[in-house]
């Protein structure tokens, strides 16, 4: 990603020597992008704007080509989303008191559906392990989903 163009959008425009400001900037997009905020929000992100991407993409090419096979192009996008997704939440941290307090963030009912949604599709791929490291991470957004529901409730 060329973050220079990025910036120039919003007025940062791409110095050649680079000013103390962007340079900042780029340190704190760069320092947020490994926090588990920014990696679960990319995994919530992928998938449940995966789904929509490719209806569309699924109608685009039959309206473009009836006779095309779409059921391909439909398996390579699952492929290319899913294991995407994945790359963001496999190194969750399941002891980490910064990885479960972004998981409570995140723990609500469309959260739920991506990590479902997920699972599903390695169970069909048979990548257990997956499976199991998704299955660990709803059972955390199940708790936080209960947790949250009794104290509103009391």
């Amino acid at each position: 990603m060329n973050w220079g163009g990025v910036f120039a959008l919003f007025g940062f425009p791409d110095d050649e020597g680079g000013s103390k400001d962007n340079k900042k900037i780029k340190e704190e997009l760069e320092a947020y992008k490994e926090t588990p905020y920014f990696k679960l929000g990319m995994f919530h992100k992928l998938i449940m704007n995966g789904q929509v991407f490719k209806k569309q993409i699924l109608n685009f090419f039959s309206k473009a080509d009836p006779s095309l096979d779409t059921e391909g192009i439909d398996g390579a996008g699952e492929f290319m989303m899913f294991t995407r997704a994945y790359f963001w939440v496999e190194g969750f941290k399941f002891r980490s008191k910064f990885w479960k307090e972004a998981l409570k963030k995140y723990s609500n009912d469309e959260f739920l559906v991506a990590l479902k949604l997920s699972i599903h599709y390695f169970e069909s791929t048979e990548e257990y392990e997956k499976c199991a490291h998704l299955q660990k991470i709803l059972v955390l957004v199940e708790k936080n989903m209960l947790e949250e529901k009794e104290s509103v409730s009391i």
